[in-house]
């Protein structure tokens, strides 16, 4: 989808000039803090609403003339979309010059000038990080009831587009995203307005990140959730949803932005499977509170779930970086205000200790020996423990495992509990389970 990206002058004064392989489903940004990992993507998915087809009076597209649906339009007409000040260049089309005002009105974009083989005309996502490893119960004096079509995308757009502005998004928690949809009984719901299915999906998702959780269960073809609503407060497997793990609620939150998003479009052109929607999804720190477990099995699980979907992931894991393939992981890299990116390879191919020193910078390297009575050098017992924690990551082999956690124990006490290769390390044990 965007394989040639330049966006000049935007917030903090960065220039971005990334040039990506062709046709991948996932890209992975890794770099520094202050970079502009999380800047880059905001600009992305700005300068694709610019050039969306949803913005044009036409009906040549799937997407096109919504804006222009009364309700649609007095709800957002005047909402400001921030673009760069400088130009803007997307697979090497120029869509917006110098001189043109990098603040534009929604209801002018009909106005815009945008070159034809630029258009966009499929969802766009944003799933940003704050406040995501958080939730609330439900509160009793603010049921939310699930809206119409329109109200459902207004809701998904709305949230999309405050997370690429960099903007926090509280107004919708998790207990209201399920209660909303379960709360009513279906046999009320006409058919093609029951939502139930979404929370199924969100389920099932869950269930393939994590197989020995219990969230569902079918027989004779009816589906029973392992969701109650109890005393005034909604459970999840028994649970409170408020005292979920921080890890549970983000990527329960993650998995929500993305169905609730899709939902949205596709209920105004009636499309009836969410996965085979063919969206653009930012994820901006896709690990964050996540354990390293579940980040070494997101990215595959998102590319099975959504196979027509594009995903454009900033991250600071060296997990998820190790389950990319060849083209899907880039480092940026600052020069003054410039920001570019170099590719990664292969990650799938390394080992992790590769991935901490190729990616990451943590010299695994430093040639320590352990003691002279033990005779071997630190460096080779850090590269094979990330070799058996790997191949254990892969395999599930107890043996592996085993091995991996004596090593461990031989490597602790040459590792200052400051040195960056001790907080790697830990990282690395930490997929053991």
């Amino acid at each position: 989808m965007i394989y040639h990206f330049v966006a000049e002058e935007t917030e903090a004064g960065l220039d971005f000039e990334i040039n990506l392989d062709k046709d991948k489903r996932i890209y992975c940004f890794i770099g520094d803090n202050a970079v502009g990992k999380t800047l880059m993507l905001e600009n992305m998915a700005k300068s694709l609403l610019y050039c969306h087809t949803f913005f044009k009076k036409s009906k040549t597209h799937k997407y096109s003339g919504i804006f222009f649906e009364t309700i649609i339009y007095d709800a957002i007409k005047d909402y400001l979309l921030p673009l760069a000040s400088g130009n803007i260049i997307l697979n090497q089309v120029k869509m917006k010059f110098k001189n043109q005002s990098g603040v534009i009105e929604f209801k002018e974009l009909s106005n815009r000038h945008v070159p034809i083989n630029v258009s966009i005309d499929k969802p766009i996502v944003f799933v940003g990080a704050k406040n995501r490893g958080y939730t609330k119960n439900i509160d009793k004096n603010h049921i939310t009831i699930l809206g119409n079509k329109i109200d459902r995308f207004l809701d998904a757009f709305i949230r999309s587009f405050n997370y690429m502005n960099g903007n926090s998004v509280e107004k919708t928690e998790i207990a209201d995203w399920f209660n909303s949809r379960l709360i009513i009984n279906p046999n009320f719901v006409p058919k093609n307005q029951n939502r139930v299915f979404e929370v199924e999906t969100v389920l099932k998702l869950m269930q393939k990140l994590e197989p020995s959780l219990d969230l569902m269960t079918e027989k004779d073809g009816v589906t029973n959730f392992k969701i109650q609503f109890d005393e005034g407060k909604l459970y999840i497997d028994s649970v409170p949803i408020d005292k979920l793990s921080t890890g549970f609620v983000s990527i329960i939150k993650l998995f929500q932005e993305i169905i609730a998003a899709y939902g949205g479009w596709s209920g105004l052109v009636d499309e009836k499977d969410l996965s085979h929607v063919e969206g653009i999804v930012f994820i901006d720190e896709i690990e964050s509170h996540i354990h390293p477990k579940w980040q070494s099995r997101i990215i595959s699980l998102l590319q099975e779930s959504f196979p027509k979907t594009t995903f454009y992931i900033a991250t600071h894991s060296p997990v998820i970086i190790s389950m990319t393939d060849e083209g899907s992981a880039y480092e940026l890299l600052r020069e003054g205000k410039k920001v570019t990116c170099s590719k990664l390879g292969n990650p799938k191919e390394w080992y992790l200790a590769d991935v901490f020193a190729s990616a990451f910078h943590v010299d695994f390297t430093k040639s320590i020996v352990i003691s002279e009575n033990e005779g071997s050098n630190l460096i080779q017992m850090l590269k094979n423990f990330s070799i058996k924690v790997k191949d254990y990551v892969n395999n599930q082999d107890e043996n592996l495992k085993r091995e991996a956690e004596i090593l461990y124990q031989k490597i602790l006490p040459s590792l200052a509990k400051d040195d960056a290769r001790r907080r790697s390390l830990d990282s690395l044990r930490s997929l053991l389970g």
